[in-house]
């Protein structure tokens, strides 16, 4: 049996209201995630960061939009202001059929994310929650121009692995950028945003995979 917390979701609105500010468009976000986690489509850790990131956005002067039907899926965030950044938020959930290789289910999932959505807006982030240290293709950090062509190949054999989606060409993982990564930490509300090279630091930590 599915829960139901509408109610959780609530206290984080209100949480969110207080620190960054309460105004049509995230009262608007609010009731979208609150219908699509009421239904079974978001479950309450994704809607949660993205609540809390849209508020921080918005206090900054974006207009932004959750949940876009884009072709080839739904991005998580899609925000503007001047110009316009894709989001998608990952919460690190491994299925119980991939409990033995974690990693490379992750890295897969990120993978296809990234050739999926970043060309879509002019910047491209991936978020997560201020804990988990999400397992990026080290390939998919580099400027799209600086990837070999067995790179890419490489990529898009991880990719296929785990995902029978057709609609990911080569030319899209050739493409695909990403600008940096976005924590999120629900608690005090603050978010942080570590660019690639910082990230590409932390690589070590996935050495092997």
């Amino acid at each position: 049996m599915r829960g139901d917390h509408s109610k959780d979701l609530q206290i984080m609105y209100e949480k969110v209201t207080n620190y960054f500010g309460k105004n049509v468009n995230i009262e608007d976000i609010y009731k979208k995630l609150l219908g699509l986690s009421k239904v079974g489509i978001l479950n309450i850790n994704h809607s949660i960061l993205e609540l809390i990131l849209s508020g921080f956005l918005i206090n900054r002067g974006f207009r932004v939009y959750v949940e876009v039907e884009v072709s080839g899926g739904v991005i998580d965030i899609y925000a503007i202001k001047g110009t316009d950044i894709g989001i998608e938020v990952e919460t690190g959930y491994v299925p119980p059929i991939n409990a033995i290789n974690p990693e490379e289910f992750l890295m897969s999932r990120l993978a296809l994310k990234i050739s999926r959505y970043s060309n879509i807006a002019n910047e491209f982030y991936i978020a997560v929650p201020s804990f988990y240290l999400p397992p990026i293709p080290k390939e998919l950090l580099k400027d799209p121009n600086e990837r070999s062509e067995d790179e890419i190949r490489n990529l898009m054999r991880l990719i296929r692995k785990y995902s029978r989606t057709p609609d990911i060409t080569l030319n899209d993982v050739k493409n695909s950028k990403i600008n940096g990564i976005i924590t999120i930490n629900s608690k005090i509300m603050k978010i942080n945003i570590i660019d690639n090279k910082s990230f590409y630091n932390l690589k070590q930590f996935y050495d092997g995979i």
